[in-house]
């Protein structure tokens, strides 16, 4: 029983996870006072608890492609291999430890960065992360398989600019219509802040319900059966199960480290009122939906967030925006997962004897 413990390693990088996007959806709210700490950790993770339970499942293979591309994830050749060789056993064995070296590379990166304060994608970095193990075992001589590989490295890596230029755009239109529209209104309410404060629960849940939704899968996919051949080959074969975990495992990150990249998205990069801050709640989650549905792009909601708080802070002009902070943030971005998938190929390189 002890190759579950190579669970672990997938534990800790749903805990890193949690530590990074805890702030995607209560920073502003923390930042600007409308919500303790607290409580707003207490709702992240009971939620992404739920959101992992109730859908996180039906994510659970789509890494599946990638991983398996890479040779991090067996193919359905090398399954029906293993299974006439009567060999399943090292196939689960091999693909636990596989999976754990790519989770536990992908997870350091994401806690280095939570460290730094940096909010980054942690979805790119397992990315990163899988194509770093398969620079060194796939055969990227095959141009059909090259050609897949580089295509899907394209589309995620396209979201560097996209996400947080979309949402920078959207969040700018939304606090310039709302100052002129309704911002006079609305202050002259009765129980105008109990609005904003309700406002921000209900938008700052939501937004912890899709982490658990989108994220959890993630965290555990790739100690998952994803082939469903009625031979077991791998750790997990219960797809509720396995989301779960990651779902658990986000909230413990959420719980216990996740205020220094909340307060970073909440405060160093650009001043918001209460109000603006919700706004850019707003603009994350229209961006997430306009690219993911229409456009079909896997974007981050870290990345969306942090452009939100920039077109937020543009409204009020340039001397406004902390773009030194914004810069060392783009520069995490893309150096998490060039890190990560750089770290799982030394490992590979120095692993190879047990894989090939």
């Amino acid at each position: 029983m002890w190759i579950y413990a190579l669970l672990a390693a997938g534990i800790f990088m749903g805990w890193s996870l949690g530590t990074n996007d805890a702030a995607n959806a209560f920073g502003t709210a923390v930042a600007t006072g409308v919500v303790k700490y607290r409580t707003a950790v207490t709702i992240i993770s009971i939620l992404v608890v739920i959101g992992a339970f109730i859908m996180g499942h039906q994510n659970i293979t789509e890494v599946a492609s990638i991983a398996t591309n890479n040779e991090v994830m067996a193919s359905q050749s090398t399954v029906a291999a293993a299974i006439e060789k009567g060999t399943t056993q090292t196939l689960i064995w091999k693909s636990a430890l596989k999976a754990a070296i790519v989770f536990a590379c992908a997870g350091l990166t994401v806690f280095v960065m939570s460290y730094l304060k940096f909010p980054v994608s942690a979805n790119q970095s397992i990315t990163g992360a899988i194509i770093g193990w398969g620079l060194f075992y796939a055969d990227y001589g095959n141009a059909e398989l090259r050609a897949q590989n580089l295509g899907q490295l394209g589309k995620f890596a396209s979201t560097w600019l996209i996400c947080p230029l979309g949402a920078a755009i959207i969040s700018f239109v939304i606090v310039v219509l709302f100052n002129k529209l309704l911002a006079n209104r609305l202050s002259k309410l009765t129980h105008y802040d109990l609005l904003v404060k309700v406002g921000y629960l209900i938008a700052g849940g939501f937004a912890s319900f899709s982490i658990g939704m989108n994220s959890s899968a993630n965290v555990t996919a790739l100690y998952f059966d994803s082939i469903d051949d009625g031979i077991r080959t791998n750790l997990l074969t219960d797809a509720r199960l396995t989301a779960t975990i990651g779902g658990i495992a986000i909230a413990l990150g959420v719980l216990t480290y996740s205020k220094k990249v909340m307060m970073t998205v909440g405060t160093a990069i650009a001043p918001l009122t209460q109000i603006e801050g919700f706004l850019v709640i707003i603009a994350m989650a229209l961006t997430i939906v306009l690219m993911g549905n229409t456009f079909g792009i896997p974007v981050s909601t870290s990345q969306a967030v942090v452009g939100a708080v920039v077109g937020a802070g543009l409204t009020k002009g340039l001397k406004v925006v902390n773009f030194g902070v914004f810069k060392n943030i783009a520069i995490a971005w893309v150096s998490s997962p060039l890190a990560a998938g750089l770290l799982t190929y030394v490992v590979a390189l120095c692993t190879q004897a047990v894989f090939r």
